[in-house]
């Protein structure tokens, strides 16, 4: 089980260091909140998620070779015919 906090009469709460330093949440960090069920919330550091997410697509994109696709081929020959009417 994690750290327990409690809610002042004002609804603030204070995450412990111990819970700050794991999640790596610094001070003036902006956090989503999500309601995931009653009594269930969660805090998401969107600068965090976006490093993920950056990171996931690296790594799925390595090797990738835009000129190699064919979308890329077909849409630039499109392009070309494009040109080629004036109008």
């Amino acid at each position: 089980m994690g750290e327990t906090v409690t809610m002042d009469d004002k609804g603030r709460l204070v995450l412990p260091k111990k819970v700050r330093e794991e999640a790596r949440i610094k001070a003036n960090t902006v956090l989503v909140v999500n309601v995931v069920e009653e009594g269930h919330v969660e805090f998401i550091d969107p600068e965090a998620l976006m490093r993920k997410a950056r990171e996931i697509a690296a790594a799925k994109l390595k090797g990738w070779a835009e000129d190699d696709h064919e979308a890329t081929r077909l849409i630039t020959e499109e392009a070309a015919k494009h040109r080629d009417v004036a109008p």
